[in-house]
């Protein structure tokens, strides 16, 4: 072994060796870091990318031939030229008299993907003394994109002071950039407007399409004229004979609704439905979508007859609409404005087109002139009502099958009417035809029968009370309070009216009162609070002053509970008073009554005089009474005079002593 080697051999065995190891590797590493350089990774675009960031602006060509119309709209043109070719593959041009553009304002424009026009252009545009500034609808830029949709390619001539510049503008296939603009030329010219011009290669559409597409869209300014091919979009005078049928919107504003009625098939045809215009533009497409199912469907009489058109300048504005103005923003307000006016059309049209459905019913009956006769007058009348109740429900139904249905309407009204009645007439005694013939002569069959109808329908309202009160396997609560709804009459005469009606925002304040949140009996009755031994339900009558409501009149609370009635059940419905007082859904001179029914009473009723409350426990049996009461005690009388004895059938007693499932309405009470 050489001296070298020895030497080696000494520094590998005494760990130097490791240690140098680790050294170059460090040595090494740092040259790499220093001589590592930070850069920018470039984003990259699909070729989808287009497709996806314009959407139906690119590939829908009536969209697209709309949004360049609207383009020169918003440069306040007053003329626009089209050259549309008759087949693919061949030159087009549009050509505004606008503002035009300057060649720096274009670069600046055309250049920027998502070009805002309220932060770089001034959004009342510069025009000609004493003309009106007509609105702008461009917010975001997109439209000027929508010749993409005919072509890969195109050309913007665009002059303005005295300058004109020429553009090229491509769509690129490149991952660098979605499209290029190239300046091509520049020189002077005078005036001001834009042209632009390329190839239809793709999704050409025919010339008389896109006459009838304008028309549609731009037809309300006279300021505004379209030419295609050199002859102009002659504007229909859609308005001239059309009845105009304000419509207020409250804290939103007015609307105006213009029905035009064309009893004939004609140049109106694609106008059937309803149009929104906004800003003088339409929004989305004259349709009767929004009413299918109704008796507006498009299938119906009505559709084809009626075209209507909504200006709603006062309640909505440019900044409602989507981008490519095929409908509204879905937004609550939007959507509350819409379903308002499409309530008020219906009305509006449906008695408009009285005449339509009163063609349709004559036809009908018709077929059935030979049995009618044989009807008395009353049945006729039913037998009317229960047409049109038809025709209300189903707008859409056949004659043939509206004659079915009229022929079982009679022959049902026959059988009840007439041979029934005299059957009865013949088994009735000679002492009760004298009576029935005082009642006549004091009284129409009609009002008698109108009478006893809601006699009749108040007395099985309180047979069913009484049943269901003593019956032990029962939901008493549950199915005892549908009943006092239907029978509000019973607790006093200023109950008899609809006015009083059941109000959920007051069950909500109630609701408070209570640690753990209630249980609602049914998806289907969520203005009833349930509890495990009361069910609550509020009723509300509102005050009006010249016929405004001015806030609620009084409020009436009922309470079912099993058991007693005692003073702490009492106190919990001064409770409930006091919540709803402090609530604010009343002012302080609203009346607040309330009744707790229960099996037995225990306490005093209760009236705080400076607060309008009134507490009143009352027992299922004073309430029967008090029912009884009310209806003259006729059963009881009934029962006396014919000596009625109870009978069951075995069958409906097995069937009506099964538990309900929803209110139960017993008769006509009111």
């Amino acid at each position: 072994m050489t001296g070298l080697e020895a030497k080696n051999k000494r520094v590998i065995n005494g760990g130097t060796f490791q240690k140098f190891i680790i050294y170059i590797r460090s040595g090494i590493r740092q040259r790499c870091m220093s001589s590592f350089q930070q850069k920018l990774i470039p984003l990259v675009y699909s070729e989808d990318f287009f497709l996806d960031y314009a959407g139906r602006l690119v590939t829908d060509p009536r969209i697209a031939i709309i949004e360049l119309v609207a383009n020169s709209w918003d440069a306040q043109a007053q003329n626009v030229k089209i050259k549309w070719p008759e087949t693919q593959n061949d030159y087009f041009e549009i050509v505004d008299d606008g503002e035009g553009m300057t060649g720096e304002e274009f670069s600046t424009r055309w250049n920027n993907l998502n070009y805002k026009r309220k932060l770089f252009q001034n959004i009342n545009p510069q025009t000609p003394p004493n003309k009106k500034i007509r609105p702008i609808y461009g917010r975001n830029g997109k439209g000027r994109h929508s010749l993409f949709c005919f072509s890969n390619s195109y050309t913007v001539e665009t002059w303005k002071d005295g300058k004109k510049s020429i553009f090229e503008v491509s769509l690129l296939k490149s991952q660098k950039d979605p499209y290029e603009v190239k300046q091509i030329k520049e020189g002077l010219k005078e005036g001001h407007g834009t042209k632009i011009f390329t190839t239809i290669k793709n999704n050409y559409i025919p010339t008389e399409e896109v006459i009838e597409l304008l028309g549609l869209k731009f037809v309300v300014d006279p300021s505004f004229d379209i030419f295609v091919n050199n002859k102009k979009i002659e504007r229909w005078d859609l308005l001239k004979n059309a009845g105009c049928h304000p419509y207020n919107i409250t804290g939103e504003g007015d609307v105006k609704i213009y029905i035009i009625d064309s009893h004939e098939p004609g140049r109106l045809s694609g106008l059937h439905g309803v149009a929104y215009w906004v800003s003088k533009r339409l929004v989305g497409e004259h349709s009767w979508k929004s009413f299918e199912n109704t008796y507006l469907d498009r299938r119906t009489q009505a559709a084809k007859r009626y075209s209507i058109i909504i200006e709603a300048d006062d309640v909505f504005s440019p900044d409602d609409v989507l981008a490519d103005w095929t409908w509204f923003k879905d937004t609550p307000r939007n959507n509350k404005i819409i379903d308002s006016i499409n309530t008020h059309i219906l009305t509006t049209v449906h008695m408009l087109n009285k005449d339509v459905r009163t063609e349709e019913k004559r036809n009908a009956l018709q077929l059935h002139r030979n049995n009618l006769r044989d009807l008395g007058n009353y049945s006729k009348v039913k037998v009317g009502n229960v047409i049109e109740e038809i025709q209300k429900t189903c707008p859409m139904i056949q004659t043939k099958y509206l004659s079915n249905i009229i022929d079982v309407v009679i022959n049902l009204e026959m059988t009840s009417t007439g041979y029934k009645l005299l059957q009865q007439l013949a088994e009735t005694s000679p002492e009760d035809l004298d009576t029935l013939s005082n009642i006549l002569d004091e009284w129409t069959v009609t009002e008698a029968k109108i009478v006893l109808d809601l006699l009749g329908g108040r007395l099985k309202l309180i047979n069913e009370i009484e049943r269901r009160s003593k019956d032990p396997t029962i939901d008493e609560l549950h199915e005892l309070l549908p009943l006092f709804t239907e029978g509000l009459w019973i607790f006093g005469p200023e109950y008899e009216g609809v006015k009083y009606l059941a109000n959920k925002e007051i069950n909500t304040i109630i609701k408070e009162f209570f640690k753990t949140k209630p249980q609602l009996p049914s998806k289907r009755r969520p203005d009833i609070i349930s509890l495990p031994d009361s069910i609550i339900q509020s009723f509300a009558c509102d005050d009006y002053v010249d016929g405004e409501t001015t806030g609620i009149s009084k409020i009436f609370i009922l309470e079912l509970k099993k058991g007693h009635i005692t003073t702490e059940e009492r106190r919990q419905a001064e409770d409930y008073a006091g919540l709803i007082r402090k609530s604010g859904v009343c002012n302080s001179k609203t009346e607040i009554l309330g009744y707790a029914v229960g099996s037995s009473i225990q306490c005093e009723e209760i009236k705080i005089e400076g607060d309008h409350v009134r507490v009143v426990p009352q027992s299922f049996a004073i309430i029967l009474r008090r029912a009884k009461a009310r209806t003259f005690n006729l059963m009881d009388k009934i029962k006396e005079s014919k000596k009625i004895q109870p009978e069951f059938d075995s069958e409906i007693q097995e069937i009506l002593s099964e538990p309900v499932q929803d209110t139960l309405k017993i008769g006509e009470t009111n």
